[in-house]
């Protein structure tokens, strides 16, 4: 289960940061053209993106 913590219009398409149950963020990239979500995370607990 994930928590949206914010989604943004970016002009590559739709940005959406999340936080699992376990505490890991991730940043994921849906972009406007056909294609694959692009994601990254943190790879450890309560660490920040950046």
């Amino acid at each position: 289960m994930y928590e949206v913590l914010s989604r943004h219009l970016t002009s590559e398409g739709v940005v959406t940061y999340t936080r699992c149950a376990c505490g890991r963020l991730q940043m994921r990239v849906q972009r406007f053209e056909p294609g694959p979500v692009v994601s990254a995370g943190d790879g450890a607990s309560g660490t920040t993106l950046g």
